[in-house]
């Protein structure tokens, strides 16, 4: 089984979408944000969070949806990307469930 965050980097840089976490000893969750990297071995970082060890993040949450902005007088188109990411996450095994219309992608 491939790396949970590796998998998140991968969905993420692929499909442009939005993502969030929430630490383990901690009740806040992060801000959306519209990047996620691993910028080191077992770390992982957001625009809104991090860098953070992976041992320290309790889940990551992935938007399916990206809201593509035409025009101030077109209404903007929604992709989604619900049934690419859920079939990713399930060839690879990863433990997810389906919250809210996101996918919240358990790290332990």
């Amino acid at each position: 089984m491939m790396q949970v965050p590796i998998i998140i980097d991968q969905l993420t840089g692929k499909y442009r979408v939005a993502v969030r976490g929430k630490l383990l000893n901690d009740e806040r969750v992060s801000a959306w944000s519209s990047w996620f990297i691993i910028p080191v071995n077992n770390y992982i970082e957001a625009g809104s969070f991090g860098p953070y060890p992976v041992r320290e993040v309790e889940w990551i949450e992935i938007n399916p949806f990206v809201v593509e902005v035409i025009g101030r007088l077109i209404k903007p188109r929604i992709h989604s990307f619900e049934q690419e990411i859920r079939e990713a996450l399930e060839a690879a095994e990863v433990r997810f469930e389906f919250v809210e219309l996101v996918f919240r992608i358990y790290l332990h």
